[in-house]
């Protein structure tokens, strides 16, 4: 019961934000519900872009000892022991920081709560389904639909860690030329194929 409730924690706290985020919106906000979907796709696009970035940044070797321990302990643990699911998710310690500030960046960009809001509901959606591909990834669980996203992340794990960095789209590998075709290990995960 403890490993599945730490697998599941993002989902029990970004949820129930995203609806009661969502919510106040289009309660409170002039804009209308078109405008407010639009909002909400940019933060979700946005999000493609700030998953590839982060999951990029955690594979720079720096040399610097307190990024190194940073890096590992957020990441690279991550990817010696690809089977322990409790650290296959981000730590609620660095996703509810990240997405606070991340709120405060959309508050002084649009200014106001409610269009902040619309983005952070798009970015929060684009994070749970980062979460759910990435879980059911390491699970070896296929999700219906999502198989070829589960093999683009193991092909990441069991392909060489230096590319395919982006877990819900491979836009941003095709872009900045990390995207990786070929197929991870036979031995990795047979069960996705």
């Amino acid at each position: 019961m403890r490993n599945w409730l730490l697998r599941n924690r993002p989902f029990f706290v970004f949820i129930p934000l995203l609806v009661t985020m969502g919510a106040w919106a289009v309660t409170h906000s002039a804009l209308g519900l078109g405008h407010l979907s639009i909002l909400a796709f940019m933060g979700l696009g946005s999000w493609t872009f700030l998953e590839w970035l982060l999951h990029r940044a955690m594979h720079i070797d720096t040399g610097i000892g307190f990024i190194v321990r940073l890096q590992d302990s957020a990441h690279l643990r991550h990817h010696r022991e690809p089977d322990d699911l409790e650290h296959s998710v981000v730590r609620l310690r660095a996703s509810i920081p990240i997405t606070l500030l991340l709120l405060g960046v959309a508050r002084l960009a649009y200014g106001n709560l409610d269009q902040a809001f619309a983005v952070i509901c798009g970015l929060l959606i684009g994070y749970l389904f980062y979460e759910a591909v990435h879980l059911s990834a390491h699970a070896a669980h296929p999700l219906p639909g999502l198989r070829s996203l589960q093999r683009m992340h193991l092909r990441h794990h069991f392909g060489g860690n230096n590319r395919a960095f982006g877990v819900t789209s491979p836009l941003w590998d095709w872009i900045f030329g990390t995207y990786r075709a070929t197929e991870p290990r036979p031995s990795a995960r047979a069960s996705l194929r």
